[in-house]
């Protein structure tokens, strides 16, 4: 997978040069046993079998201790000894090997479940219930030969800082008792259900299950937890034990509800209602996690001033934990599997020219989601007491640990709202040779600014700052407020055996006859832009991180949306400004719509039947994709990335880029037989 270099650059840290490897193993065995024509039982039994390895450009070159005489304690001759990664801010792309690799993620899931059916009078029962063994083996060292970030601090110029080779900051990371961990939680999931026909035009859908997910250990309890609230660490095979202090979430009850009724004797009218809660099994971690912690991972970090020639510390031992002063991760010790609520309701009838309207809506809510990969180590924002009446994220005075660095959540205190209103109509009909499906949908997606950890774009977050209510409650960025769909097939009625030109002549029946003609038409509203303050970040001191740069939210003045924006200003820079040093900002995270998007798909379609053979025809097939050549623009974004728009960057109301091809025209034989 190229990095966009054939060599040691990379866009990021993470983002070099790599060598991807996956396989996969499965088998499965089941076992119907039939006892009456009401009456059978179903066992399954099933292995799955997943690895993927990661190697950078460097992995194995030892490159560390050869490059400008080499980089004392960059390579330790483990798993991977390549090249440093060096991180160069103020715009430059990185140098070295990717971090977290060499990498291995493997998964063993071992499974067994069981079902048993009865039909007995109007109800059709399910009992049953599955086992789930899951082991995941992941081989990683963080910053195995070391990781360095370069900064205009010391010459005033980035890439003189880089020559001379000062870093302003050092790190590198290592593992003890071995670089694989195992981790290892098991799911077990008894349910219920009964279809109830409760009459001939009544039918009730019933069930319960339980998701019962032990928490996660590692099969040889190397892992710790740090309790933030207490500042204990918890330590497996010790005060933690197996599971480092996290309770079993015994809480997961997932009822469902369903129901489908046709009032009417004419059966053309259908109401259909359902209700329902299933969890998202506990976090499995993966390259980052509890395994990060000490006293079974260490990192040793460069003083301030070092250079590379005098390379990194070493760790001979573990780390005692309070002695620890690098980065951690926490984990809240009652950790709740996501749960997800859904609920709909729709009409349905049967209108004249064949017409099927459906009218429906759609919601859910979603709680426990997890929150990873933020830091909670803060304190408040400089402008808590400096600044007459400024109250927002305030309440913390310092920072809770000053002793450690960065400590990274594990929590599942993200929520996220979705409600839709849904209309659809679709008809068929052979005589007419029509076929159309058209579909609309209004519809609201809110979260509160939840982050995964895994490099989601979610805006400048507040969390996790006390006092500050539903601050980071806000649009999500997968918020689509009108989706509109249109398919529309049509079979020409020209030609032989069709309404007009049946006594067509064989030559001009192969000219005008059996056309077919295609639409999709597709229209979507902008998805929420996410505005940011890199000035307001740096004065705050918390926010969101990208690349090595602190966001904070600006201050909102005026709506700042443009009816008739151009490529060159979407919409009103004067309306967001940096907030006062300090502060946080009072716009929302995701104030503004990125452009809609407007696109047609047509194709002619014209079929040969070939007598010589029964069901045999020759396909000719002209497709226009976009056909109207209708520009799809993308919302500015911050280097690339779309939709975070950073107000103090080089003309941030710029669009940059489109999302679509323009018009692409093709043509094509196909052969039916």
């Amino acid at each position: 997978m190229p990095g966009g270099s054939p060599g040691f650059a990379e866009p990021n840290a993470f983002a070099s040069t790599q060598s991807l490897t996956d396989h996969g193993r499965n088998a499965a065995l089941g076992e119907t046993h039939v006892f009456s024509s009401s009456t059978l039982n179903k066992v399954t039994a099933g292995y799955n079998r997943i690895f993927n390895h990661i190697l950078s450009f460097g992995s194995g070159s030892c490159e560390a201790s050869k490059i400008g005489g080499g980089i004392p304690g960059a390579n330790l001759g483990g798993v991977s000894c390549g090249l440093t990664s060096v991180l160069i801010t103020s715009g430059f792309w990185s140098l070295g090997d990717r971090g977290f690799a060499p990498f291995q993620g493997g998964t063993n899931v071992f499974h067994i479940a069981d079902s048993f059916d009865m039909i007995r009078g109007n109800h059709d029962m399910t009992f049953g219930g599955e086992i789930r063994d899951n082991q995941m083996n992941v081989l990683t060292n963080a910053f195995q030969d070391g990781f360095y970030v370069i900064a205009p601090v010391f010459t005033a110029n980035t890439i003189g800082d880089l020559l001379m080779g000062l870093p302003v900051f050092g790190q590198h990371d290592q593992t003890f008792q071995g670089p694989v961990t195992g981790r290892r939680w098991k799911i077990y999931r008894p349910f219920f259900e009964d279809n109830w026909r409760v009459t001939p035009t009544l039918t009730l859908n019933l069930g319960l299950a339980w998701a019962f997910v032990t928490p996660i250990t590692e099969a040889h309890n190397r892992q710790s937890n740090f309790n933030f609230q207490t500042g204990q660490f918890l330590i497996g095979g010790g005060n933690g034990g197996s599971t480092v202090g996290l309770s079993t979430d015994k809480t997961a009850l997932e009822p469902r509800f369903g129901i489908a009724w046709s009032p009417h004797a004419d059966r053309k009218t259908s109401l259909r209602a359902g209700f329902s809660i299933y969890h998202d099994s506990s976090w499995n971690q993966g390259a980052q996690g509890l395994w990060e912690n000490p006293p079974y991972f260490g990192s040793s970090f460069v003083p301030f001033g070092n250079t590379f020639s005098q390379g990194f510390p070493i760790l001979t031992e573990p780390t005692n934990p309070s002695q620890f002063g690098g980065n951690l991760q926490t984990q809240n010790l009652n950790f709740k599997q996501g749960r997800i609520v859904q609920y709909n309701f729709d009409v349905e009838r049967q209108i004249p020219g064949d017409v099927l309207l459906t009218l429906g809506y759609a919601g859910e809510r979603s709680t426990h989601i997890l929150e990873g990969g933020q830091n909670i180590n803060l304190k408040s924002p400089a402008a808590c007491g400096a600044i007459t009446g400024y109250t927002f994220g305030c309440g913390q005075p310092a920072m809770p640990y000053p002793q450690y660095g960065t400590i990274n959540d594990i929590f599942d205190n993200g929520s996220a709202t979705y409600n839709s209103l849904q209309i659809k109509a679709e008809t068929k009909s052979s005589k007419h040779g029509l076929y159309a499906l058209v579909g609309y949908t209004y519809s609201k997606s809110t979260d509160n600014g939840l982050s995964d950890g895994l490099g989601s774009n979610i805006g400048a977050m507040y969390f996790p700052l006390p006092h500050i209510g539903t601050g980071d409650t806000g649009l999500s960025q997968i918020d689509l407020t009108h989706n509109f769909t249109a398919s529309v097939i049509y079979d020409l009625p020209f030609g032989k055996g069709k309404q007009f030109g049946n006594d067509l002549s064989a030559p001009a029946n192969a000219v005008f006859g059996n056309w077919e003609f295609d639409v999709i038409e597709h229209a979507i509203s902008g998805f929420p832009m996410l505005l940011v303050s890199s000035a307001g970040g740096a004065n705050s001191g918390v926010g969101f991180s990208n690349n090595g740069n602190n966001y904070a939210r600006p201050n909102r003045m005026c709506n700042g949306a443009i009816s008739n924006w151009t490529v060159a200003q979407y919409f009103n820079t004067n309306c967001f400004v940096d907030p006062v040093s300090g502060a946080l900002g009072n716009s929302n995270r995701a104030p503004l719509f990125g452009p809609g998007l407007v696109n047609t798909d047509f194709s002619a379609v014209k079929n040969f039947p070939l007598s010589f053979r029964e069901g045999m025809a020759l396909q000719f097939r002209a497709e226009f994709f976009n056909i109207w050549n209708h520009p799809q623009f993308q919302a500015p974004g911050v280097s690339g990335t779309a939709g975070i728009v950073d107000i103090d960057g080089v003309s941030p109301a710029r669009i940059t880029a489109t999302v679509n091809n323009p018009r692409l025209i093709q043509f094509a034989l196909k052969l039916r037989f």
